[in-house]
């Protein structure tokens, strides 16, 4: 199986300019961006093996996938090799039991740098969504009461979000 190592997704991102971001929200401040969720971000569940060629039709660059290493060998097919064969550039952010803060980083630093229509999928979506709120939040971007914005029928799992903002809830955190 082909894998998009660091050093290689950061070769290819660096080659391209980067998306445009509101000041506020690049500063890391909560702001009035009216847009905080890009229009060209599909969040979507397990990929099939039709999947790389109806998003490589849709004009689909870059194909993040949140899925473990026996999640994607699982999956049957040569899943990265794939999405490449079609023209797009696959990222691989395994998110887990175990995955924090540092994820929701990655996944901000890749889109960041992403110049065009991007999916960000898991196994049902769940994670892809959380993923993607979480870095919103992380960058000041969004705040827990504006997720709505993102995918307004999510029934948001705030333990999740907890994990992969790095915050702490106040009952967990006080201290006598």
């Amino acid at each position: 199986m082909i894998r998009l190592t660091a050093a290689m997704l950061a070769a290819v991102l660096l080659a391209a300019p980067a998306a445009a971001l509101p000041p506020d929200a690049a500063q890391g401040q909560s702001g009035t961006w009216p847009d905080i969720q890009r229009t060209d971000i599909s969040l979507e569940a397990r990929p099939d093996q039709a999947s790389a060629g109806r998003w490589a039709r849709e004009r689909r660059t870059l194909v993040i996938s949140l899925l473990t290493a026996p999640e994607t060998e699982s999956l049957g097919f040569d899943y990265p090799v794939d999405v490449m064969s079609e023209g797009m550039t696959y990222a691989n952010v395994p998110v887990s039991q175990m995955t924090g803060p540092e994820a929701a980083d990655a996944l901000a630093a890749i889109l960041a740098d992403a110049d065009g229509p991007v999916v960000i999928h898991c196994g049902t979506s769940v994670r892809a969504a959380h993923l993607y709120a979480a870095s919103l939040i992380r960058s000041g971007a969004l705040t827990r009461g504006e997720l709505h914005r993102i995918d307004p029928g999510r029934d948001w799992n705030p333990a999740l979000l907890d994990r992969l903002t790095g915050e702490t809830p106040d009952r967990e955190s006080a201290q006598d």
